[in-house]
């Protein structure tokens, strides 16, 4: 059995992104745009999450210390933060239609406005380290986009089937 290193496929440019018309493509951004801003609003601070999170916390991990109870809870935050804007830069990227480095910058703009107006929130603060994550999620899809670019556009070996040997002629 040989593999031939030429391709038994042509290799083409990437999958399109979904082609949506610029009216349906707006209204989905602004969806998604009030969402980002409603998740950074009070209603979503670590204040309120706490009674939300530290009885599982309680029940689940037997934890009853305080400090820990809250480092919990800043890791469940710190990992929603990275999903959201991993899904802001995935949406941006697929169904909107941008290029990668573009969705990348409008969605670490995206994290750092979405810190900002946290700032002037009496329950709220501008954190580096949400912005950190922010962007570490947009940075992880950007990657996992690119590597989906090289994969797609990587040639496939094709292998040859082996030569079938004919028993009862030499019998």
């Amino acid at each position: 059995m040989t593999a031939s290193l030429h391709t038994s496929r042509p290799v083409t440019a990437p999958a399109a992104a979904v082609r949506l018309k610029w009216p349906l493509r707006l209204a989905i951004v602004l969806a998604v745009l009030a969402l980002v801003y409603g998740l950074g609003t009070s209603k979503f601070s670590a204040a309120r999450m706490e009674p939300l999170f530290y009885p599982y916390f309680r029940s689940l991990l037997h934890v009853s210390d305080s400090n820990q109870l809250f480092h919990y809870l800043s890791i469940v935050r710190w990992t929603a933060h990275s999903l959201e804007y991993f899904a802001l830069f995935a949406l941006l990227l697929g169904v909107i239609g941008l290029r990668p480095s573009t969705a990348l910058a409008l969605t670490v703009l995206v994290a750092f406005a979405d810190e900002g107006h946290q700032y002037f929130l009496p329950d709220r603060t501008f954190s580096l380290i949400d912005l950190e994550f922010d962007a570490a999620g947009a940075v992880a899809a950007f990657l996992l986009s690119l590597a989906a670019v090289r994969l797609r556009a990587a040639p496939r070996p094709s292998v040859e089937p082996a030569p079938q040997h004919n028993d009862r002629a030499s019998a």
